[in-house]
Parts: C-alpha cells; sequence; structure tokens
C-alpha cells in the first residue's frame, strides 16, 4: 500500500505589490498554520517517508517547520511542482522510489485539490466531497492505493482518508488540551 499526502502552502503575504508570485513569503498567520501543520503531521499516522516541495518560497516555508521536526526525512525541491497540474504532479509522484511508503506533496491550488479530485476512488464520498468544495492554505489531504509501486498511482483509486484544515484541527487542539 502506498499513501500519499498533499500539503497545499500555508497562507502567503500580499503586502508587497512589486514581489513576483514565486518569492511571495508566507505572512504571520501563514507562519503560525505551517508550524502547527508540522507538529500534526509529525505526530500523526501519516508521518512522511519522504517530501516533495514547489520550490516557491510559500511552499519551502510551509514545509521548514515540517523538515526541522523530521530530520531523517529525505525533502526534494521540484520546479516542477510550482503552480504544476495533475498530470505534472503525477509524473513527479510515480518518479519516486518504491522502498518511500508514505509520500508528502507540499503545492500549490488549483492543481492540488484538481490532482485531489482525479485522484478519489469514489467522489462521492463525504471526505472527498469536503475536499471538492475547495483546499484552504493549509489544508491537508491523505489518500491511500493499493498498489506497491508508485508508477501504477493512478486516477481514480485512491482511497480519500482524511482531510483537515489548520483552522479545524487548531480549534480541536485547542479543546483536547
Amino acid at each position: 500500500m502506498k499513501r500519499l499526502c498533499l500539503l497545499r502552502h500555508a497562507k502567503s503575504d500580499w503586502g508587497d505589490p512589486a514581489k513576483d508570485d514565486f518569492e511571495r513569503p508566507l505572512n504571520a498567520r501563514g507562519a503560525k498554520a505551517a508550524g502547527f501543520m508540522a507538529s500534526y503531521i509529525a505526530a500523526s499516522p501519516y508521518r512522511p517517508d519522504a517530501v516533495l516541495c514547489s520550490t516557491a518560497a510559500r511552499a519551502a516555508e510551509t514545509c521548514a517547520p515540517l523538515c526541522a521536526m523530521l530530520k531523517d526525512v529525505p525533502v526534494t525541491y521540484r520546479d516542477e511542482l510550482y503552480h504544476a497540474m495533475p498530470d505534472a504532479m503525477l509524473a513527479e509522484i510515480r518518479d519516486v522510489p518504491d522502498e518511500v511508503e508514505t509520500l508528502l506533496v507540499v503545492g500549490h491550488n488549483p492543481g492540488l485539490v484538481l490532482l485531489a479530485m482525479a485522484l478519489a476512488d469514489d467522489p462521492d464520498d463525504e471526505t472527498a466531497l469536503r475536499v471538492a468544495h475547495g483546499v484552504p492554505t493549509g489544508g491537508f489531504i491523505v489518500f491511500e492505493f493499493d498498489t506497491d509501486r508508485w508508477s501504477k498511482i493512478a486516477e481514480g483509486e485512491g482511497r480519500t482518508v482524511f482531510f483537515g484544515r489548520p483552522r479545524d484541527l487548531m480549534a480541536d487542539a485547542s479543546e483536547n488540551g
């Protein structure tokens, strides 16, 4: 079984109109969400064995706290993931070595939500329907595939096993102590 985790970059800063889209950093809320999501993912059953991350500043900054927590997990930064559409993202995923059981991809919308919808084996599943209504910044989606090879990952074959939004997960964490 292969597990694919998708993480949309956290909230970016639009304060400097002279900054190129690729160079936009996280804003304060995004940095807080990135740190929280890093802790959440590191402690979850969805802890990755490897990470693929867009080279855009906001994606790299979203990934940084997780990298700090998971020092033993290899991270590969790929220009091809910057505003990638599903076909380009799948090409990157299918090239991952098969020793990796759980892969995290840090990327951007609209490609991320389009990929999630394409992968879902049951688009009417409650979790898949929540994803279809939008993946906010910092949103985290997990799929499981009945295959032992990344090259065999196919559209319509992923079980959507988890979808979390930072604000909901943070609220749950504060309620539960």
